[in-house]
């Protein structure tokens, strides 16, 4: 791994609690994958089971809108230092969405199963880090949650305004 990677790593608050060493420990466990402009790194309704996170490139988060896929509505942008697949790895339930490069991209991998072994090895460091997870899903949740409403509200404005017109 590049010393600017590691850099982008020991940087982030995931990996806040763990020493050197440790951090070191844990990111032997990551694979490194390249992906191309426009290439889907999992589909929506795959079984998952690995956690990412993007070392450069910019990764887009779609959610299907139909059956084929062809209709796909963005949920986030996600750009370096940014991790996702979380939800599939922690729950064992198939990808809620889909990944996607819209620019040249660079992440890194670990499976539940290396994730679960780090973790019952340094108990302290992986509570910490899930904490972390849990607290970046609840941001998340809470943006969605601030979506459904203003969606809401939207439609309760249309609603009035098309009982004006009859």
């Amino acid at each position: 791994m590049k010393k600017s990677e590691l850099e982008v790593l020991e940087g982030m608050r995931l990996f806040s609690s763990f020493s050197e060493e440790v951090a070191k420990e844990f990111f032997r466990l990551f694979r490194r994958r390249s992906l191309k402009k426009g290439e889907v790194l999992f589909h929506e309704g795959e079984e998952g089971d690995t956690f990412y996170i993007l070392l450069s490139g910019d990764v887009s988060i779609e959610k299907q809108l139909d059956k084929e896929g062809k209709k796909l509505r963005k949920l986030a942008v996600l750009k370096k230092g940014d991790y996702f697949g979380e939800m599939a790895v922690l729950e064992g339930q198939p990808r809620f969405a889909q990944a996607r490069a819209i620019a040249p991209a660079e992440v890194i991998e670990l499976g539940r199963d290396g994730l679960m072994r780090f973790i019952d090895a340094h108990p302290r460091e992986g509570a910490a880090m899930l904490i972390e997870i849990i607290l970046v899903m609840l941001r998340r949740l809470r943006h969605t949650s601030d979506d459904l409403m203003a969606a809401h509200n939207f439609m309760e404005v249309l609603a009035k305004y098309n009982q004006r017109r009859c």
